[in-house]
């Protein structure tokens, strides 16, 4: 990984060390797919990987709650947006990449709120979209998503295999689609 993103990575783990727990984790996962996704698909890294290091970095402002709260979404993307720009500031980021960026930050979970068509209008959030969606189909993902929606390892396959993402916000590359396939026939091996 390059030095530019272990050092957003730095700056933001602290966040997410006093933020929901599981989010390191669920970085760090991210980080490796989206360098290999970036390789793949020959999509502009500097704009993917600081999205993803930073997306969530908003929860360390805001009350705990359900992840899936609307309200929730809502402020830690306003929250995530202020500390992203902040940190990609410390660094002296390309000024242009930090406004991209900070946007991404502050729309990344707005599938959430019915808005779907930015996620098949910019590869970026598209991808974006899909590593977050892909992260329910790990292993540990896999874990803390069961029991954040009650349900046992054969209902939540079935969620995954039919959840609506799979139709509003189709998988942006061949690889997005490939890694969900493979973590999904996993999960199932396990069933």
């Amino acid at each position: 990984m390059k030095e530019v993103y272990k050092d957003i990575w730095k700056l933001a783990k602290p966040y997410y060390e006093k933020g929901r727990p599981n989010d390191i984790e669920h970085i760090n996962w991210m980080m490796k797919d989206a360098m290999f996704i970036c390789e793949e698909e020959n999509i502009d890294d500097s704009l993917l990987l600081p999205l993803v290091i930073l997306h969530d970095v908003g929860y360390r402002n805001i009350e705990s709650g359900n992840p899936l709260d609307l309200n929730l979404r809502k402020a830690h993307m306003e929250e995530g947006e202020k500390i992203s720009r902040n940190i990609l500031m410390k660094l002296n980021y390309n000024k242009d990449k930090i406004n991209q960026i900070s946007y991404y930050v502050s729309v990344h979970d707005n599938w959430a709120l019915g808005e779907d068509k930015i996620y098949k209008e910019d590869l970026i959030l598209g991808v974006f979209n899909d590593l977050d969606f892909m992260w329910m189909a790990t292993l540990k993902g896999f874990s803390i998503m069961k029991n954040i929606l009650r349900k046992d390892k054969k209902a939540m396959v079935e969620y995954l295999e039919n959840e609506e993402k799979l139709i509003k916000r189709p998988f942006s590359t061949k690889t997005t689609k490939s890694l969900f396939g493979k973590y999904l026939n996993e999960r199932k091996k396990e069933i």
